[in-house]
């Protein structure tokens, strides 16, 4: 079977990463990323890599990254660019479905951070996420952390927009127990969103909380894109608000996605 990303890999960075409103929310990780990061070089784990834009981002800052999705085909457009940014040394790549994480060659790797951008998490049902909170414990160095971008089972942006379409059903999709069936440019996926104690809870035996933010509180969703095209002011307005609430963990809750950082506890194996 032909993994969902697939079909959406050459056009990925165009209708999101180098989008305004794409570019802004990963804007809001990087700066988390940068301001809290030690110099390095770090060894980073990322898991659904997608077209390696945050990889790349990364290895710029002298890390070293081994950077895995499902899709081949995002593999492919990531490795081109790692090429052309001459950065082949500092990131490789590996296919890996992240349901399989334990059968990828990973053995005689360990790392100090675990990273996962814009919902590759939320691939995953709550059984299959305990699961990977375990794999990614023994996977880290002392002190290691993991970090996911993930998008949470309530979004005001979300709401308000479906409400205003007089779509009370969609308005509050995302708060659907078991998973929502979204359609991404012609496929189905299987999606599920997780409020921050809910994630917070699932990684709990091994991991504590360091920090947690919006990302896309007052930036809306991506899908707004063509609305906001027209309307850089508003955008840029709405970003400056963002900047002013990133500290505030109580916005996360409702924003399009969330940050949480999670501390490897100094537990016994």
């Amino acid at each position: 079977m032909t993994p969902a990303f697939d079909h959406i890999a050459f056009n990925y960075d165009q209708e999101f990463t180098h989008s305004s409103i794409g570019a802004l929310q990963r804007q809001k990780v990087w700066d988390y990323l940068d301001e809290n990061l030690p110099e390095g070089p770090l060894s980073i784990l990322e898991l659904n890599c997608g077209t390696g834009e945050d990889a790349i981002h990364l290895a710029g800052k002298g890390h070293y990254v081994l950077a895995t999705d499902i899709s081949e085909e995002m593999i492919k457009v990531a490795a081109s660019k790692t090429t052309r940014m001459g950065l082949e040394e500092n990131v490789s790549f590996l296919p890996c479905d992240l349901n399989k994480l334990e059968e990828a060659d990973l053995r005689n790797n360990s790392f100090n951070l675990i990273f996962s951008d814009f919902g590759g998490l939320n691939c995953l049902d709550t059984i299959a996420l305990k699961k990977l909170g375990k794999i990614v414990s023994r996977l880290l160095k002392p002190g290691g952390h993991f970090i996911g971008v993930i998008m949470p089972d309530f979004c005001v942006w979300e709401s308000c927009y479906f409400l205003s379409k007089l779509s009370g059903k969609k308005a509050f999709r995302r708060a659907k127990n078991g998973p929502l069936i979204v359609n991404i440019h012609g496929q189905d996926v299987e999606t599920w969103y997780y409020s921050p104690k809910r994630i917070e809870a699932l990684f709990a035996d091994d991991f504590q909380l360091t920090y947690l933010k919006p990302i896309g509180f007052f930036l809306p969703p991506s899908y707004l894109e063509v609305f906001f095209k027209k309307r850089q002011g508003l955008l840029n307005r709405l970003d400056a608000l963002e900047e002013k609430i990133k500290g505030h963990r109580f916005a996360a809750r409702y924003a399009d996605h969330f940050l949480i950082d999670l501390e490897l506890k100094n537990n016994d194996k």
